[in-house]
């Protein structure tokens, strides 16, 4: 077989029958990286703050003065400051905040940051206001009719105003139900907080809209200057300017849960009930996942537990995540992940997450906006950060990563099972501090069958041997197809691989 290079270009693919896969790219692997033309273990995690609560929720808050990590839990808020002094914004014991699923936004530049839970107005902090500067307040005529209550599924800024969706209105103790209705604030001046909700009182944006939709909106964000409404099977988009306009983008693609949109390069990536797919807001929807990951993703997704999963974008590696729960978790165990600048896939393990979101590193006493990191939520008092380590969270310490990746069913060259797997060539330019490598390699007739490794299958590189074990393995298998598994702990990067194959003896 001719040398396999180019493997920061192929990535992890779980749906395409493995005998049909290129040599460079992956049908197994966990805890790996596709990047610089090479397959690298992935960077790990380091402890972060210690909170006063259980987080399941955080953001971080970029004010004009300094920056802050917020992390919520119900109705207590705690903001982390870059020293890793807390501070407390909320402390209730509402029912109100009971089980309370947030989300939140930016607002006005970073001088305001808004939350939202769905069954109470949404809160606000206001850099420079006496009272809502550290402490989170109601929002202002959120409720603009007396006896008049209003919930939001969900609540995103756009511009200087505000936009939210999915409304639950109570008046006179009836309740009625609006999953697709938008409200739009009026805009806010510099530094300031929408004080008008109610349509038709001014000349400025407040207006309210109802989508022809047949499904509920779940999430929103901005894209080129207009605001795109996800709703579970359609998108529509509103663009607010002397004329406040909505209409229809796709009625055919949408949205699984909020927080599964984010924006990279101009376009957004979404993860849909049914694909995960990027645009651009020019009309041209591409599913990034078909024939990929897309079979793998839903088929070990736990949707019993859909309101967990979420999407964080990792600027400085180009990576979008999918946290989500696998198999039967109730927490976000693995990510999924999607690399934009390859368009290759892997899968990175998590414990216990509960929420993650991009923020800044710390330097010293000040956050460095120069790398962006991922910010994790635990089950715990514990968060945990990104950092350029190889050790992960395993729920209670950090450990050394364990990371794997193979092919399954390598078709070499000739399905007649005439030839002899002679020889194994792994190219290492970075190895293990212990240059602990094993290799299982297993050949394969029965192309059905399904293929477990034994010790009788592993073979041990060792990259510091001068000899052959040092730059080969030498498994000596016949089988129509061919597997092999290289796993080890710590960093390794695997630069390129090479197969030899020989006629196998026949009688």
């Amino acid at each position: 077989m001719p040398q396999i290079n180019n493997l920061g270009s192929g990535g992890l693919n779980f749906d395409t029958p493995n005998m049909l896969l290129p040599p460079n790219t992956f049908s197994e692997g966990i805890n790996i990286r596709f990047r610089n033309n090479a397959v690298e273990t992935i960077t790990g995690e380091v402890f972060g703050a210690t909170l006063p609560i259980a987080a399941n929720f955080g953001i971080h808050w970029r004010r004009p003065d300094q920056g802050y990590n917020v992390f919520a839990k119900d109705g207590y808020f705690v903001r982390v400051d870059a020293a890793g002094n807390t501070g407390s914004m909320l402390s209730s014991t509402d029912t109100k905040y009971s089980n309370s699923d947030w989300q939140a936004t930016p607002f006005n530049g970073g001088y305001a940051i808004v939350f939202n839970n769905g069954k109470s107005t949404p809160l606000y902090c206001l850099y420079g206001d006496n009272v809502a500067q550290n402490t989170l307040q109601p929002l202002p005529n959120w409720n603009y009719t007396a006896g008049m209550t209003i919930y939001a599924k969900v609540v995103r800024s756009l511009n200087y105003a505000l936009v939210a969706a999915n409304l639950t209105i109570t008046q006179n103790s009836i309740v009625t139900n609006a999953p697709a209705t938008i409200r739009v604030s009026t805009q806010a001046p510099t530094g300031g907080i929408p004080q008008t909700w109610q349509p038709g009182l001014t000349a400025d944006t407040a207006d309210e809209f109802e989508l022809s939709s047949t499904s509920p909106i779940l999430d929103m964000a901005e894209l080129r200057g207009s605001m795109f409404i996800y709703c579970q099977d359609s998108i529509s988009m509103l663009t607010i300017g002397q004329q406040t306009v909505v209409k229809p983008y796709s009625k055919t693609y949408g949205i699984l849960n909020t927080d599964c949109v984010t924006e990279f390069d101009g376009n957004h990536f979404v993860v849909d009930n049914n694909d995960i797919y990027i645009h651009n807001g020019s009309g041209k929807i591409e599913s990034i996942a078909e024939g990929k990951v897309k079979n793998y993703f839903f088929d070990n997704l736990n949707k019993s537990n859909l309101n967990i999963v979420h999407v964080v974008h990792d600027k400085y590696y180009k990576e979008i995540w999918i946290n989500y729960p696998k198999g039967v978790s109730t927490y976000c165990n693995e990510a999924l992940i999607y690399n934009y600048s390859t368009n290759t896939w892997t899968v990175r393990q998590l414990t216990n997450i509960t929420y993650s979101f991009a923020g800044p590193n710390t330097n010293g006493v000040a956050y460095q906006y120069a790398k962006s990191i991922i910010n994790l939520t635990t089950n715990t008092f514990y968060t945990l950060k990104t950092d350029d380590v190889y050790t992960m969270y395993n729920g209670t310490n950090l450990v050394d990563i364990n990371w794997n990746v193979g092919k399954k069913r390598l078709n070499i060259g000739d399905t007649k099972g005439s030839l002899l797997i002679s020889s194994l060539y792994p190219i290492f330019d970075n190895v293990p501090n212990d240059s602990n490598i094993n290799i299982y390699i297993k050949g394969q007739n029965n192309y059905t069958d399904i293929v477990t490794y034994t010790d009788d299958d592993k073979f041990v590189f060792e990259p510091d041997n001068q000899k052959a074990q040092g730059y080969k393995v030498d498994p000596r298998v016949n089988g129509r197809v061919m597997n092999f598994n290289i796993t080890s702990s710590g960093y390794a990067r695997l630069a390129m691989y090479d197969i030899d194959v020989k006629p196998a003896d026949r009688r």
